[in-house]
């Protein structure tokens, strides 16, 4: 997920997270404030691997910069999201198995990774 809504002082505008099921044990249905924008794939959440890549992706500071170039203001909504290109499914869960070993997702971290996926 991503939120739609940043402050003109946070360093990204673009801030992902993964909602990960197995932290709401028993629960069937997770309701969310929409001030969320959800990825999803046909209303199911999309397999872990991926969804860590995604969000390792959205929260690069390569994203950012280029969010920031075609868009003004501080509102993340689901056209500017649906208008951005991304990696191939195959480089996203990629992505994501490499996140799910490393614990330590500082932005550096995270902008490393993105650099070698760019080579």
């Amino acid at each position: 997920m991503v939120r739609r809504f940043s402050s003109k002082e946070e360093k990204r505008r673009i801030v992902a997270a993964v909602i990960d099921p197995g932290d709401f044990p028993g629960v069937e249905w997770l309701g969310l404030e929409n001030h969320l924008n959800v990825f999803h794939t046909g209303r199911k959440g999309l397999p872990e691997s991926m969804a860590r890549g995604l969000a390792l992706y959205l929260n690069s500071t390569a994203v950012d910069n280029f969010f920031r170039c075609f868009s003004g203001h501080t509102q993340v909504n689901a056209a500017d999201l649906k208008r951005m290109k991304y990696p191939a499914l195959a480089v996203l869960k990629k992505l994501g198995q490499w996140a799910m070993h490393h614990k330590d997702l500082a932005q550096d971290t995270i902008d490393e990774q993105i650099e070698k996926i760019a080579e």
